[in-house]
């Protein structure tokens, strides 16, 4: 035996130790949450999130514009592009309604009921936040009524974790919010987490660095929703994500450079036209105190005093500003034409025929375009929690029910020329065809025609069986 071997611990303890050491180095669920949220809430895509949803309040960067010297005028002019091309692109694809293409009429009918006007304009607001934060986001729950029911949930809170690299299946997600509530009479702000995952929902509190069960909330939920009391678990995890575009990348990360320095160069050719005055005096042995006599006694007598010799003339002052309204001008039409948008305040716009009007609207089609895709493949999804909440009670299974979703796009036009192409199309298209391609045509004008069509036939129907009873048959003789 060596002389160490005295001094060594037994195998069985430094097994322990060993063992110890490896149950120290695992990390919790919880502390990987937590490093998730720490990175999510540091990380530059939050960020641009929170800068596209201020853009569009017109809580610009040029409001801590500065002006060193106090008698200078520091304007802050705040233009609102990014809130007139947001609403300009959901105004043209989702200002109304879809229409759901289905040969099966139940299924129809209830889709029709399912996305009423409260969830069109859920719908339209979803297009909003995923513009302004490339992605939003919808959960479907059941509520207090048992009945299905999407809620928005503020893209800036929601951490998903992907189970792919195209970022189309969600495996969980965290969602990171605060609360208020009271406290020995003080209002005082809490930090939740709710972590969705296949098996239900954990329920935690952010507090003082570390993740501790919310045990108000009920700590753990080991199912996704009630129905009359019976707890379920959706096959899939409950977010539907709505896309800008596939990158996931925000209107303003393209255009708040152009908008910042848009605002910056009117307030600062703002500034130079207040700070000029129209003249400057010029004083030749001026026999007064001080220049604020001078000005005092020019507004009030229209009158200056004068030493021996003494003159007053005025100087012109000249105002130049011409390049930076060109700089300005050519900064207008970048931020339309990079942000994808028709600028309304273009002289030829018009005047221009159905052609030249299509070619305007190329831009603002090409990103409605790439939205349009994002939200069928979007709403298909909403459509599978659709199918499997009608299924769970009993309204009918029409999971392999196929359906095709078209948006109506709001596209300007010029209606005399269209009308005038639908006329030229008789002969050529089928008639459904001719009408769905005519400016005024909407389901509920196909609806009346056909309803229009049946009377005529019910007329006409009641008008030969009255003939035969009278006349007593086609051939005219007695039946």
């Amino acid at each position: 035996m060596l002389i160490e071997d005295l001094f060594r611990a037994p195998w069985h303890e430094q097994m322990k130790g060993v063992i110890q050491a490896m149950v120290d180095s695992v990390i919790t669920d919880e502390e990987i949450l937590l490093l998730e949220i720490k990175e999510w809430e540091n990380s530059e895509t939050r960020k641009n999130m929170l800068i596209g949803e201020r853009y569009y309040k017109n809580k610009v960067d040029i409001r801590d514009k500065k002006q060193k010297i106090s008698w200078k005028s520091n304007q802050k002019l705040a233009h609102a592009f990014t809130r007139k091309l947001v609403d300009q692109k959901v105004g043209y694809l989702l200002s109304k309604e879809p229409t759901f293409g289905t040969e099966n009429k139940a299924y129809r009918e209830i889709i029709k009921n399912t996305f009423d006007r409260g969830l069109l304009r859920k719908i339209k607001n979803i297009g909003k936040e995923a513009i302004n934060k490339g992605i939003a986001y919808l959960y479907p729950y059941i509520n207090e009524q048992g009945a299905l029911s999407f809620m928005k949930f503020p893209s800036e809170q929601i951490i998903p974790f992907w189970g792919d690299s195209e970022h189309m299946e969600v495996i969980s997600f965290l969602r990171v919010y605060e609360t208020s509530f009271y406290e020995d009479g003080k209002k005082k702000k809490q930090k939740k987490v709710e972590y969705y995952h296949p098996a239900g929902i954990s329920f935690y509190i952010l507090e003082a660095g570390g993740l501790i069960s919310d045990v108000p909330a009920g700590v753990e939920q080991n199912y996704h929703f009630l129905i009359d009391g019976e707890p379920y678990l959706w096959e899939k995890t409950p977010l539907i994500h709505f896309k800008y575009n596939e990158e996931e990348q925000p209107l303003i990360d393209i255009i708040k450079s152009l908008v910042d320095n848009y605002n910056l160069q009117a307030s600062t050719n703002a500034d130079l036209l207040a700070d000029i005055p129209k003249f400057i005096y010029k004083l030749i042995n001026y026999g007064g105190v001080d220049l604020a006599e001078f000005l005092s006694d020019l507004n009030e007598y229209m009158a200056v005093k004068l030493d021996q010799d003494g003159d007053v003339d005025k100087l012109q002052a000249e105002i130049q500003t011409e390049a930076v309204e060109k700089e300005i001008e050519r900064n207008r039409k970048a931020i339309y034409e990079f942000g994808r948008g028709v600028d309304t305040q273009d002289d030829e716009l018009g005047n221009a025929s159905g052609v030249a009007l299509r070619y305007r609207y190329t831009d603002l089609d090409l990103d409605c375009n790439i939205l349009e895709s994002e939200f069928q493949s979007s709403i298909e999804h909403m459509l599978w929690f659709v199918d499997r909440y009608l299924l769970m009670t009993g309204q009918g299974n029409f999971i392999d029910e196929s359906i095709n979703i078209i948006f109506n796009k709001d596209i300007i036009i010029v209606e005399s020329e269209a009308i005038q192409d639908c006329q030229n199309s008789v002969g050529i298209l089928d008639d459904k065809t001719i009408r769905e391609n005519h400016p005024w045509y909407n389901e509920e004008v196909e609806q009346r025609l056909e309803e229009q069509m049946q009377k005529e036939m019910d007329n006409y129907d009641n008008y030969m069986s009255t003939f035969k009873k009278k006349h007593g048959g086609l051939d005219g003789q007695e039946s």
